[in-house]
C-alpha cells in the first residue's frame, strides 16, 4: 500500500484529504506545519507528499526544497488557493519550487486522485 503524507494546516481540508485518500486505498499520514511535515517525511518515508503552500513556520516552497534535497525521488504535489493563474502557477511551482505537480484550491477530488495516481506511476 502506497503511503501519502498530507501537509495541510486547515483541519477541515486535512480531514477531507486523509479520508478521501484512505477511501481510495492509500495509507495516509498528516502534518500541520512545515517543520512537522519534514519530521513526518523523515519518520514515515512516504511515497508521495501533498503540500499546501501556505503553512505555519515553514512555507510549502521551503518544504519542497528541503524534501527534494533529502530524497529527491519522492514526488511532491503542491496545493494553493492563493496562486491560481494556470500559467503562473505551472512555472512558479514546478520550476521554482521543484514540485512535480500543482493543484489550485478548491480542487476537484477526481483531479486530485488522477494526479496522485500519475505521480505514483499507477496510470
Amino acid at each position: 500500500m502506497k503511503k501519502i503524507l498530507v501537509v495541510e494546516d486547515d483541519p477541515v481540508n486535512q480531514t477531507i484529504l486523509l479520508d478521501f485518500l484512505a477511501a481510495n486505498g492509500y495509507e495516509t499520514v498528516a502534518a500541520s506545519t512545515g517543520p512537522e511535515g519534514i519530521a513526518r517525511f523523515e519518520s514515515d518515508a512516504p511515497d508521495l507528499c501533498l503540500v499546501d503552500v501556505q503553512l505555519p513556520r515553514k512555507n510549502g516552497f521551503e518544504l519542497v526544497r528541503e524534501i527534494k534535497g533529502r530524497r529527491s525521488n519522492t514526488p511532491v504535489l503542491l496545493m494553493s488557493a492563493v496562486y491560481n493563474e494556470p500559467d503562473q502557477s505551472s512555472r512558479t511551482f514546478q520550476l521554482g519550487a521543484l514540485a512535480d505537480g500543482y493543484l489550485t484550491k478548491p480542487f476537484d477530488l477526481v483531479e486530485l486522485l488522477s494526479q496522485v495516481r500519475q505521480l505514483l506511476g499507477e496510470v
